[in-house]
């Protein structure tokens, strides 16, 4: 399911991003739409090429991979199942409060080790989300 995201004006002029191809750069801001609250989702190509390049020859596998080798993006598995994180997700979203929370594990050192906390802390009754921006797994 597509979400609505942010695009900072940063974005375009990031000197990191800028060394990567234009459909790299696309491709991260279109994983944006299909990452949940926590700015995750799952890693398969296929289906990612699908939503964000129908028409387009991409090779979205191998720009996935770049963009985890310049650590905007972490690819991992859990229980045999593939995933992908955006680790800073939590500095440059805001999802809605009504939307559904992340059903995806969190990356981390080990199946039992430390994992990227939650982009929001649960609130208690009457107050409002407050901000973490914790970030594990490069």
């Amino acid at each position: 399911m597509a979400r609505s995201r942010n695009i900072k004006p940063g974005f375009f002029v990031n000197e990191q991003l800028v060394e990567l191809p234009f459909e790299v750069r696309l491709l991260f801001i279109g994983i944006w739409t299909l990452a949940d609250r926590e700015g995750r989702l799952e890693d398969r190509p296929k289906k990612i090429k699908i939503a964000i390049f129908p028409a387009d020859d991409v090779d979205v596998d191998n720009a996935l991979d770049r963009l985890a080798a310049m650590g905007f993006i972490v690819r991992y598995t859990r229980n045999g199942v593939a995933y992908i994180a955006i680790p800073t997700w939590c500095r440059h979203q805001n999802p809605h409060s009504k939307e559904a929370k992340s059903l995806i594990p969190a990356p981390g050192v080990s199946e039992t080790g430390p994992v990227q906390a939650p982009c929001k802390a649960e609130p208690k009754p009457g107050q409002t989300h407050g901000n973490n921006e914790t970030i594990t797994s490069r």
